[in-house]
């Protein structure tokens, strides 16, 4: 792998680039990040009654991945409950209840996780090929006569499973231009294809609503893409492997690829409505505003198993 030269060093002694580096991904076997994000709501005036849900810290376990530990911290503010739990997808959920807020509160979250190869293939319980909650279209997600004649082009290739879904990823991969401003979270995967253009969360919507018609159990994917800046949106569908088991094919439609180890998962679901990373209600007759920041660290990053890596600031 190659690594930029270094602009500093950190008072462990250990050395710090804030320049992205240049990774051989092709040669990494482990990777560990911290992931570090403050999120910061401002109001003209004081409001009450806030209600937070934040989807923000990666699962513990996921595949190859692997959670380390996590934190929270609120600013400027004092939350009168903070939950941490899990859904029925595996995803950790916060919700936080916050009496008053004078003018600002910010939620400051940070978690490290871990990949590594040794883990093998992501594999599941066969069961999920049969999962409706992967099967049936969402609002977000449901088909039209377009996305249906794609269905049947793709259908009439005679490909199946992990090759059926890879041509599906590169099918809307070209149907679509990225767009920041063509959609919106609430776009349905046939309005995204009808213009042509979207962001995200809009490929792995309209890849959702191909692979579900063409039978595929798929599911939607929140997490990070380094060096991609903000959150990132791929979809992984399941394919049989024998044994009892199913595979997990990670594809990232947007960029026309499958995902690798610069690639960290933060929630699954059936489409953005089940993750999205912030949501909540609060009492005031004035609106708010979001300013929110994430930095991802690598702090390990090797073919083996060994801990004695450069810490680098990567996205």
């Amino acid at each position: 792998m190659t690594l930029r030269p270094d602009s500093s060093r950190t008072a462990e002694g250990r050395s710090w680039s804030s320049a992205p580096l240049q990774v051989d991904w092709g040669t990494v076997h482990r990777t560990r990040y911290r992931i570090h994000q403050r999120i910061t709501y401002r109001y003209d005036g004081p409001v009450r009654s806030l209600q937070q849900r934040l989807v923000v810290q990666p699962r513990s376990v996921h595949g190859d991945q692997r959670r380390i530990s996590r934190r929270l911290s609120v600013l400027d503010a004092t939350p009168q409950r903070v939950d941490a739990s899990v859904d029925v997808f595996g995803n950790t959920i916060l919700t936080l209840n916050i009496p008053r807020v004078e003018r600002e509160v910010t939620f400051v979250t940070s978690s490290i996780v871990e990949r590594d190869a040794r883990h093998g293939p992501h594999l599941v319980p066969d069961s999920m090929l049969e999962d409706r909650r992967l099967l049936d279209a969402t609002p977000l997600t449901g088909t039209d006569e377009t996305i249906d004649l794609l269905a049947d082009e793709l259908r009439s290739s005679g490909l199946a499973g992990a090759a059926l879904a890879a041509a599906a990823n590169e099918c809307v991969h070209n149907a679509l231009a990225y767009e920041h401003g063509a959609t919106s979270v609430r776009t349905t995967a046939a309005q995204a294809l009808a213009r042509g253009a979207g962001v995200c969360q809009d490929y792995a919507h309209v890849l959702l609503a191909l692979t579900r018609r063409l039978g595929l159990a798929s599911r939607y994917v929140s997490g990070q893409m380094l060096g991609f800046g903000g959150s990132h949106a791929w979809v992984e569908v399941i394919v049989p492997d024998g044994a009892g088991y199913a595979r997990v094919l990670s594809l990232d439609p947007t960029h026309g690829r499958a995902t690798g180890y610069d690639y960290i998962t933060v929630a699954v679901g059936r489409d953005y409505a089940d993750v999205a990373p912030l949501s909540g209600t609060y009492r005031a007759p004035f609106a708010g505003s979001l300013i929110a920041t994430k930095r991802v660290f690598m702090t390990a990053l090797g073919p083996g198993g060994g801990a004695d890596a450069d810490v680098r600031a990567i996205a």
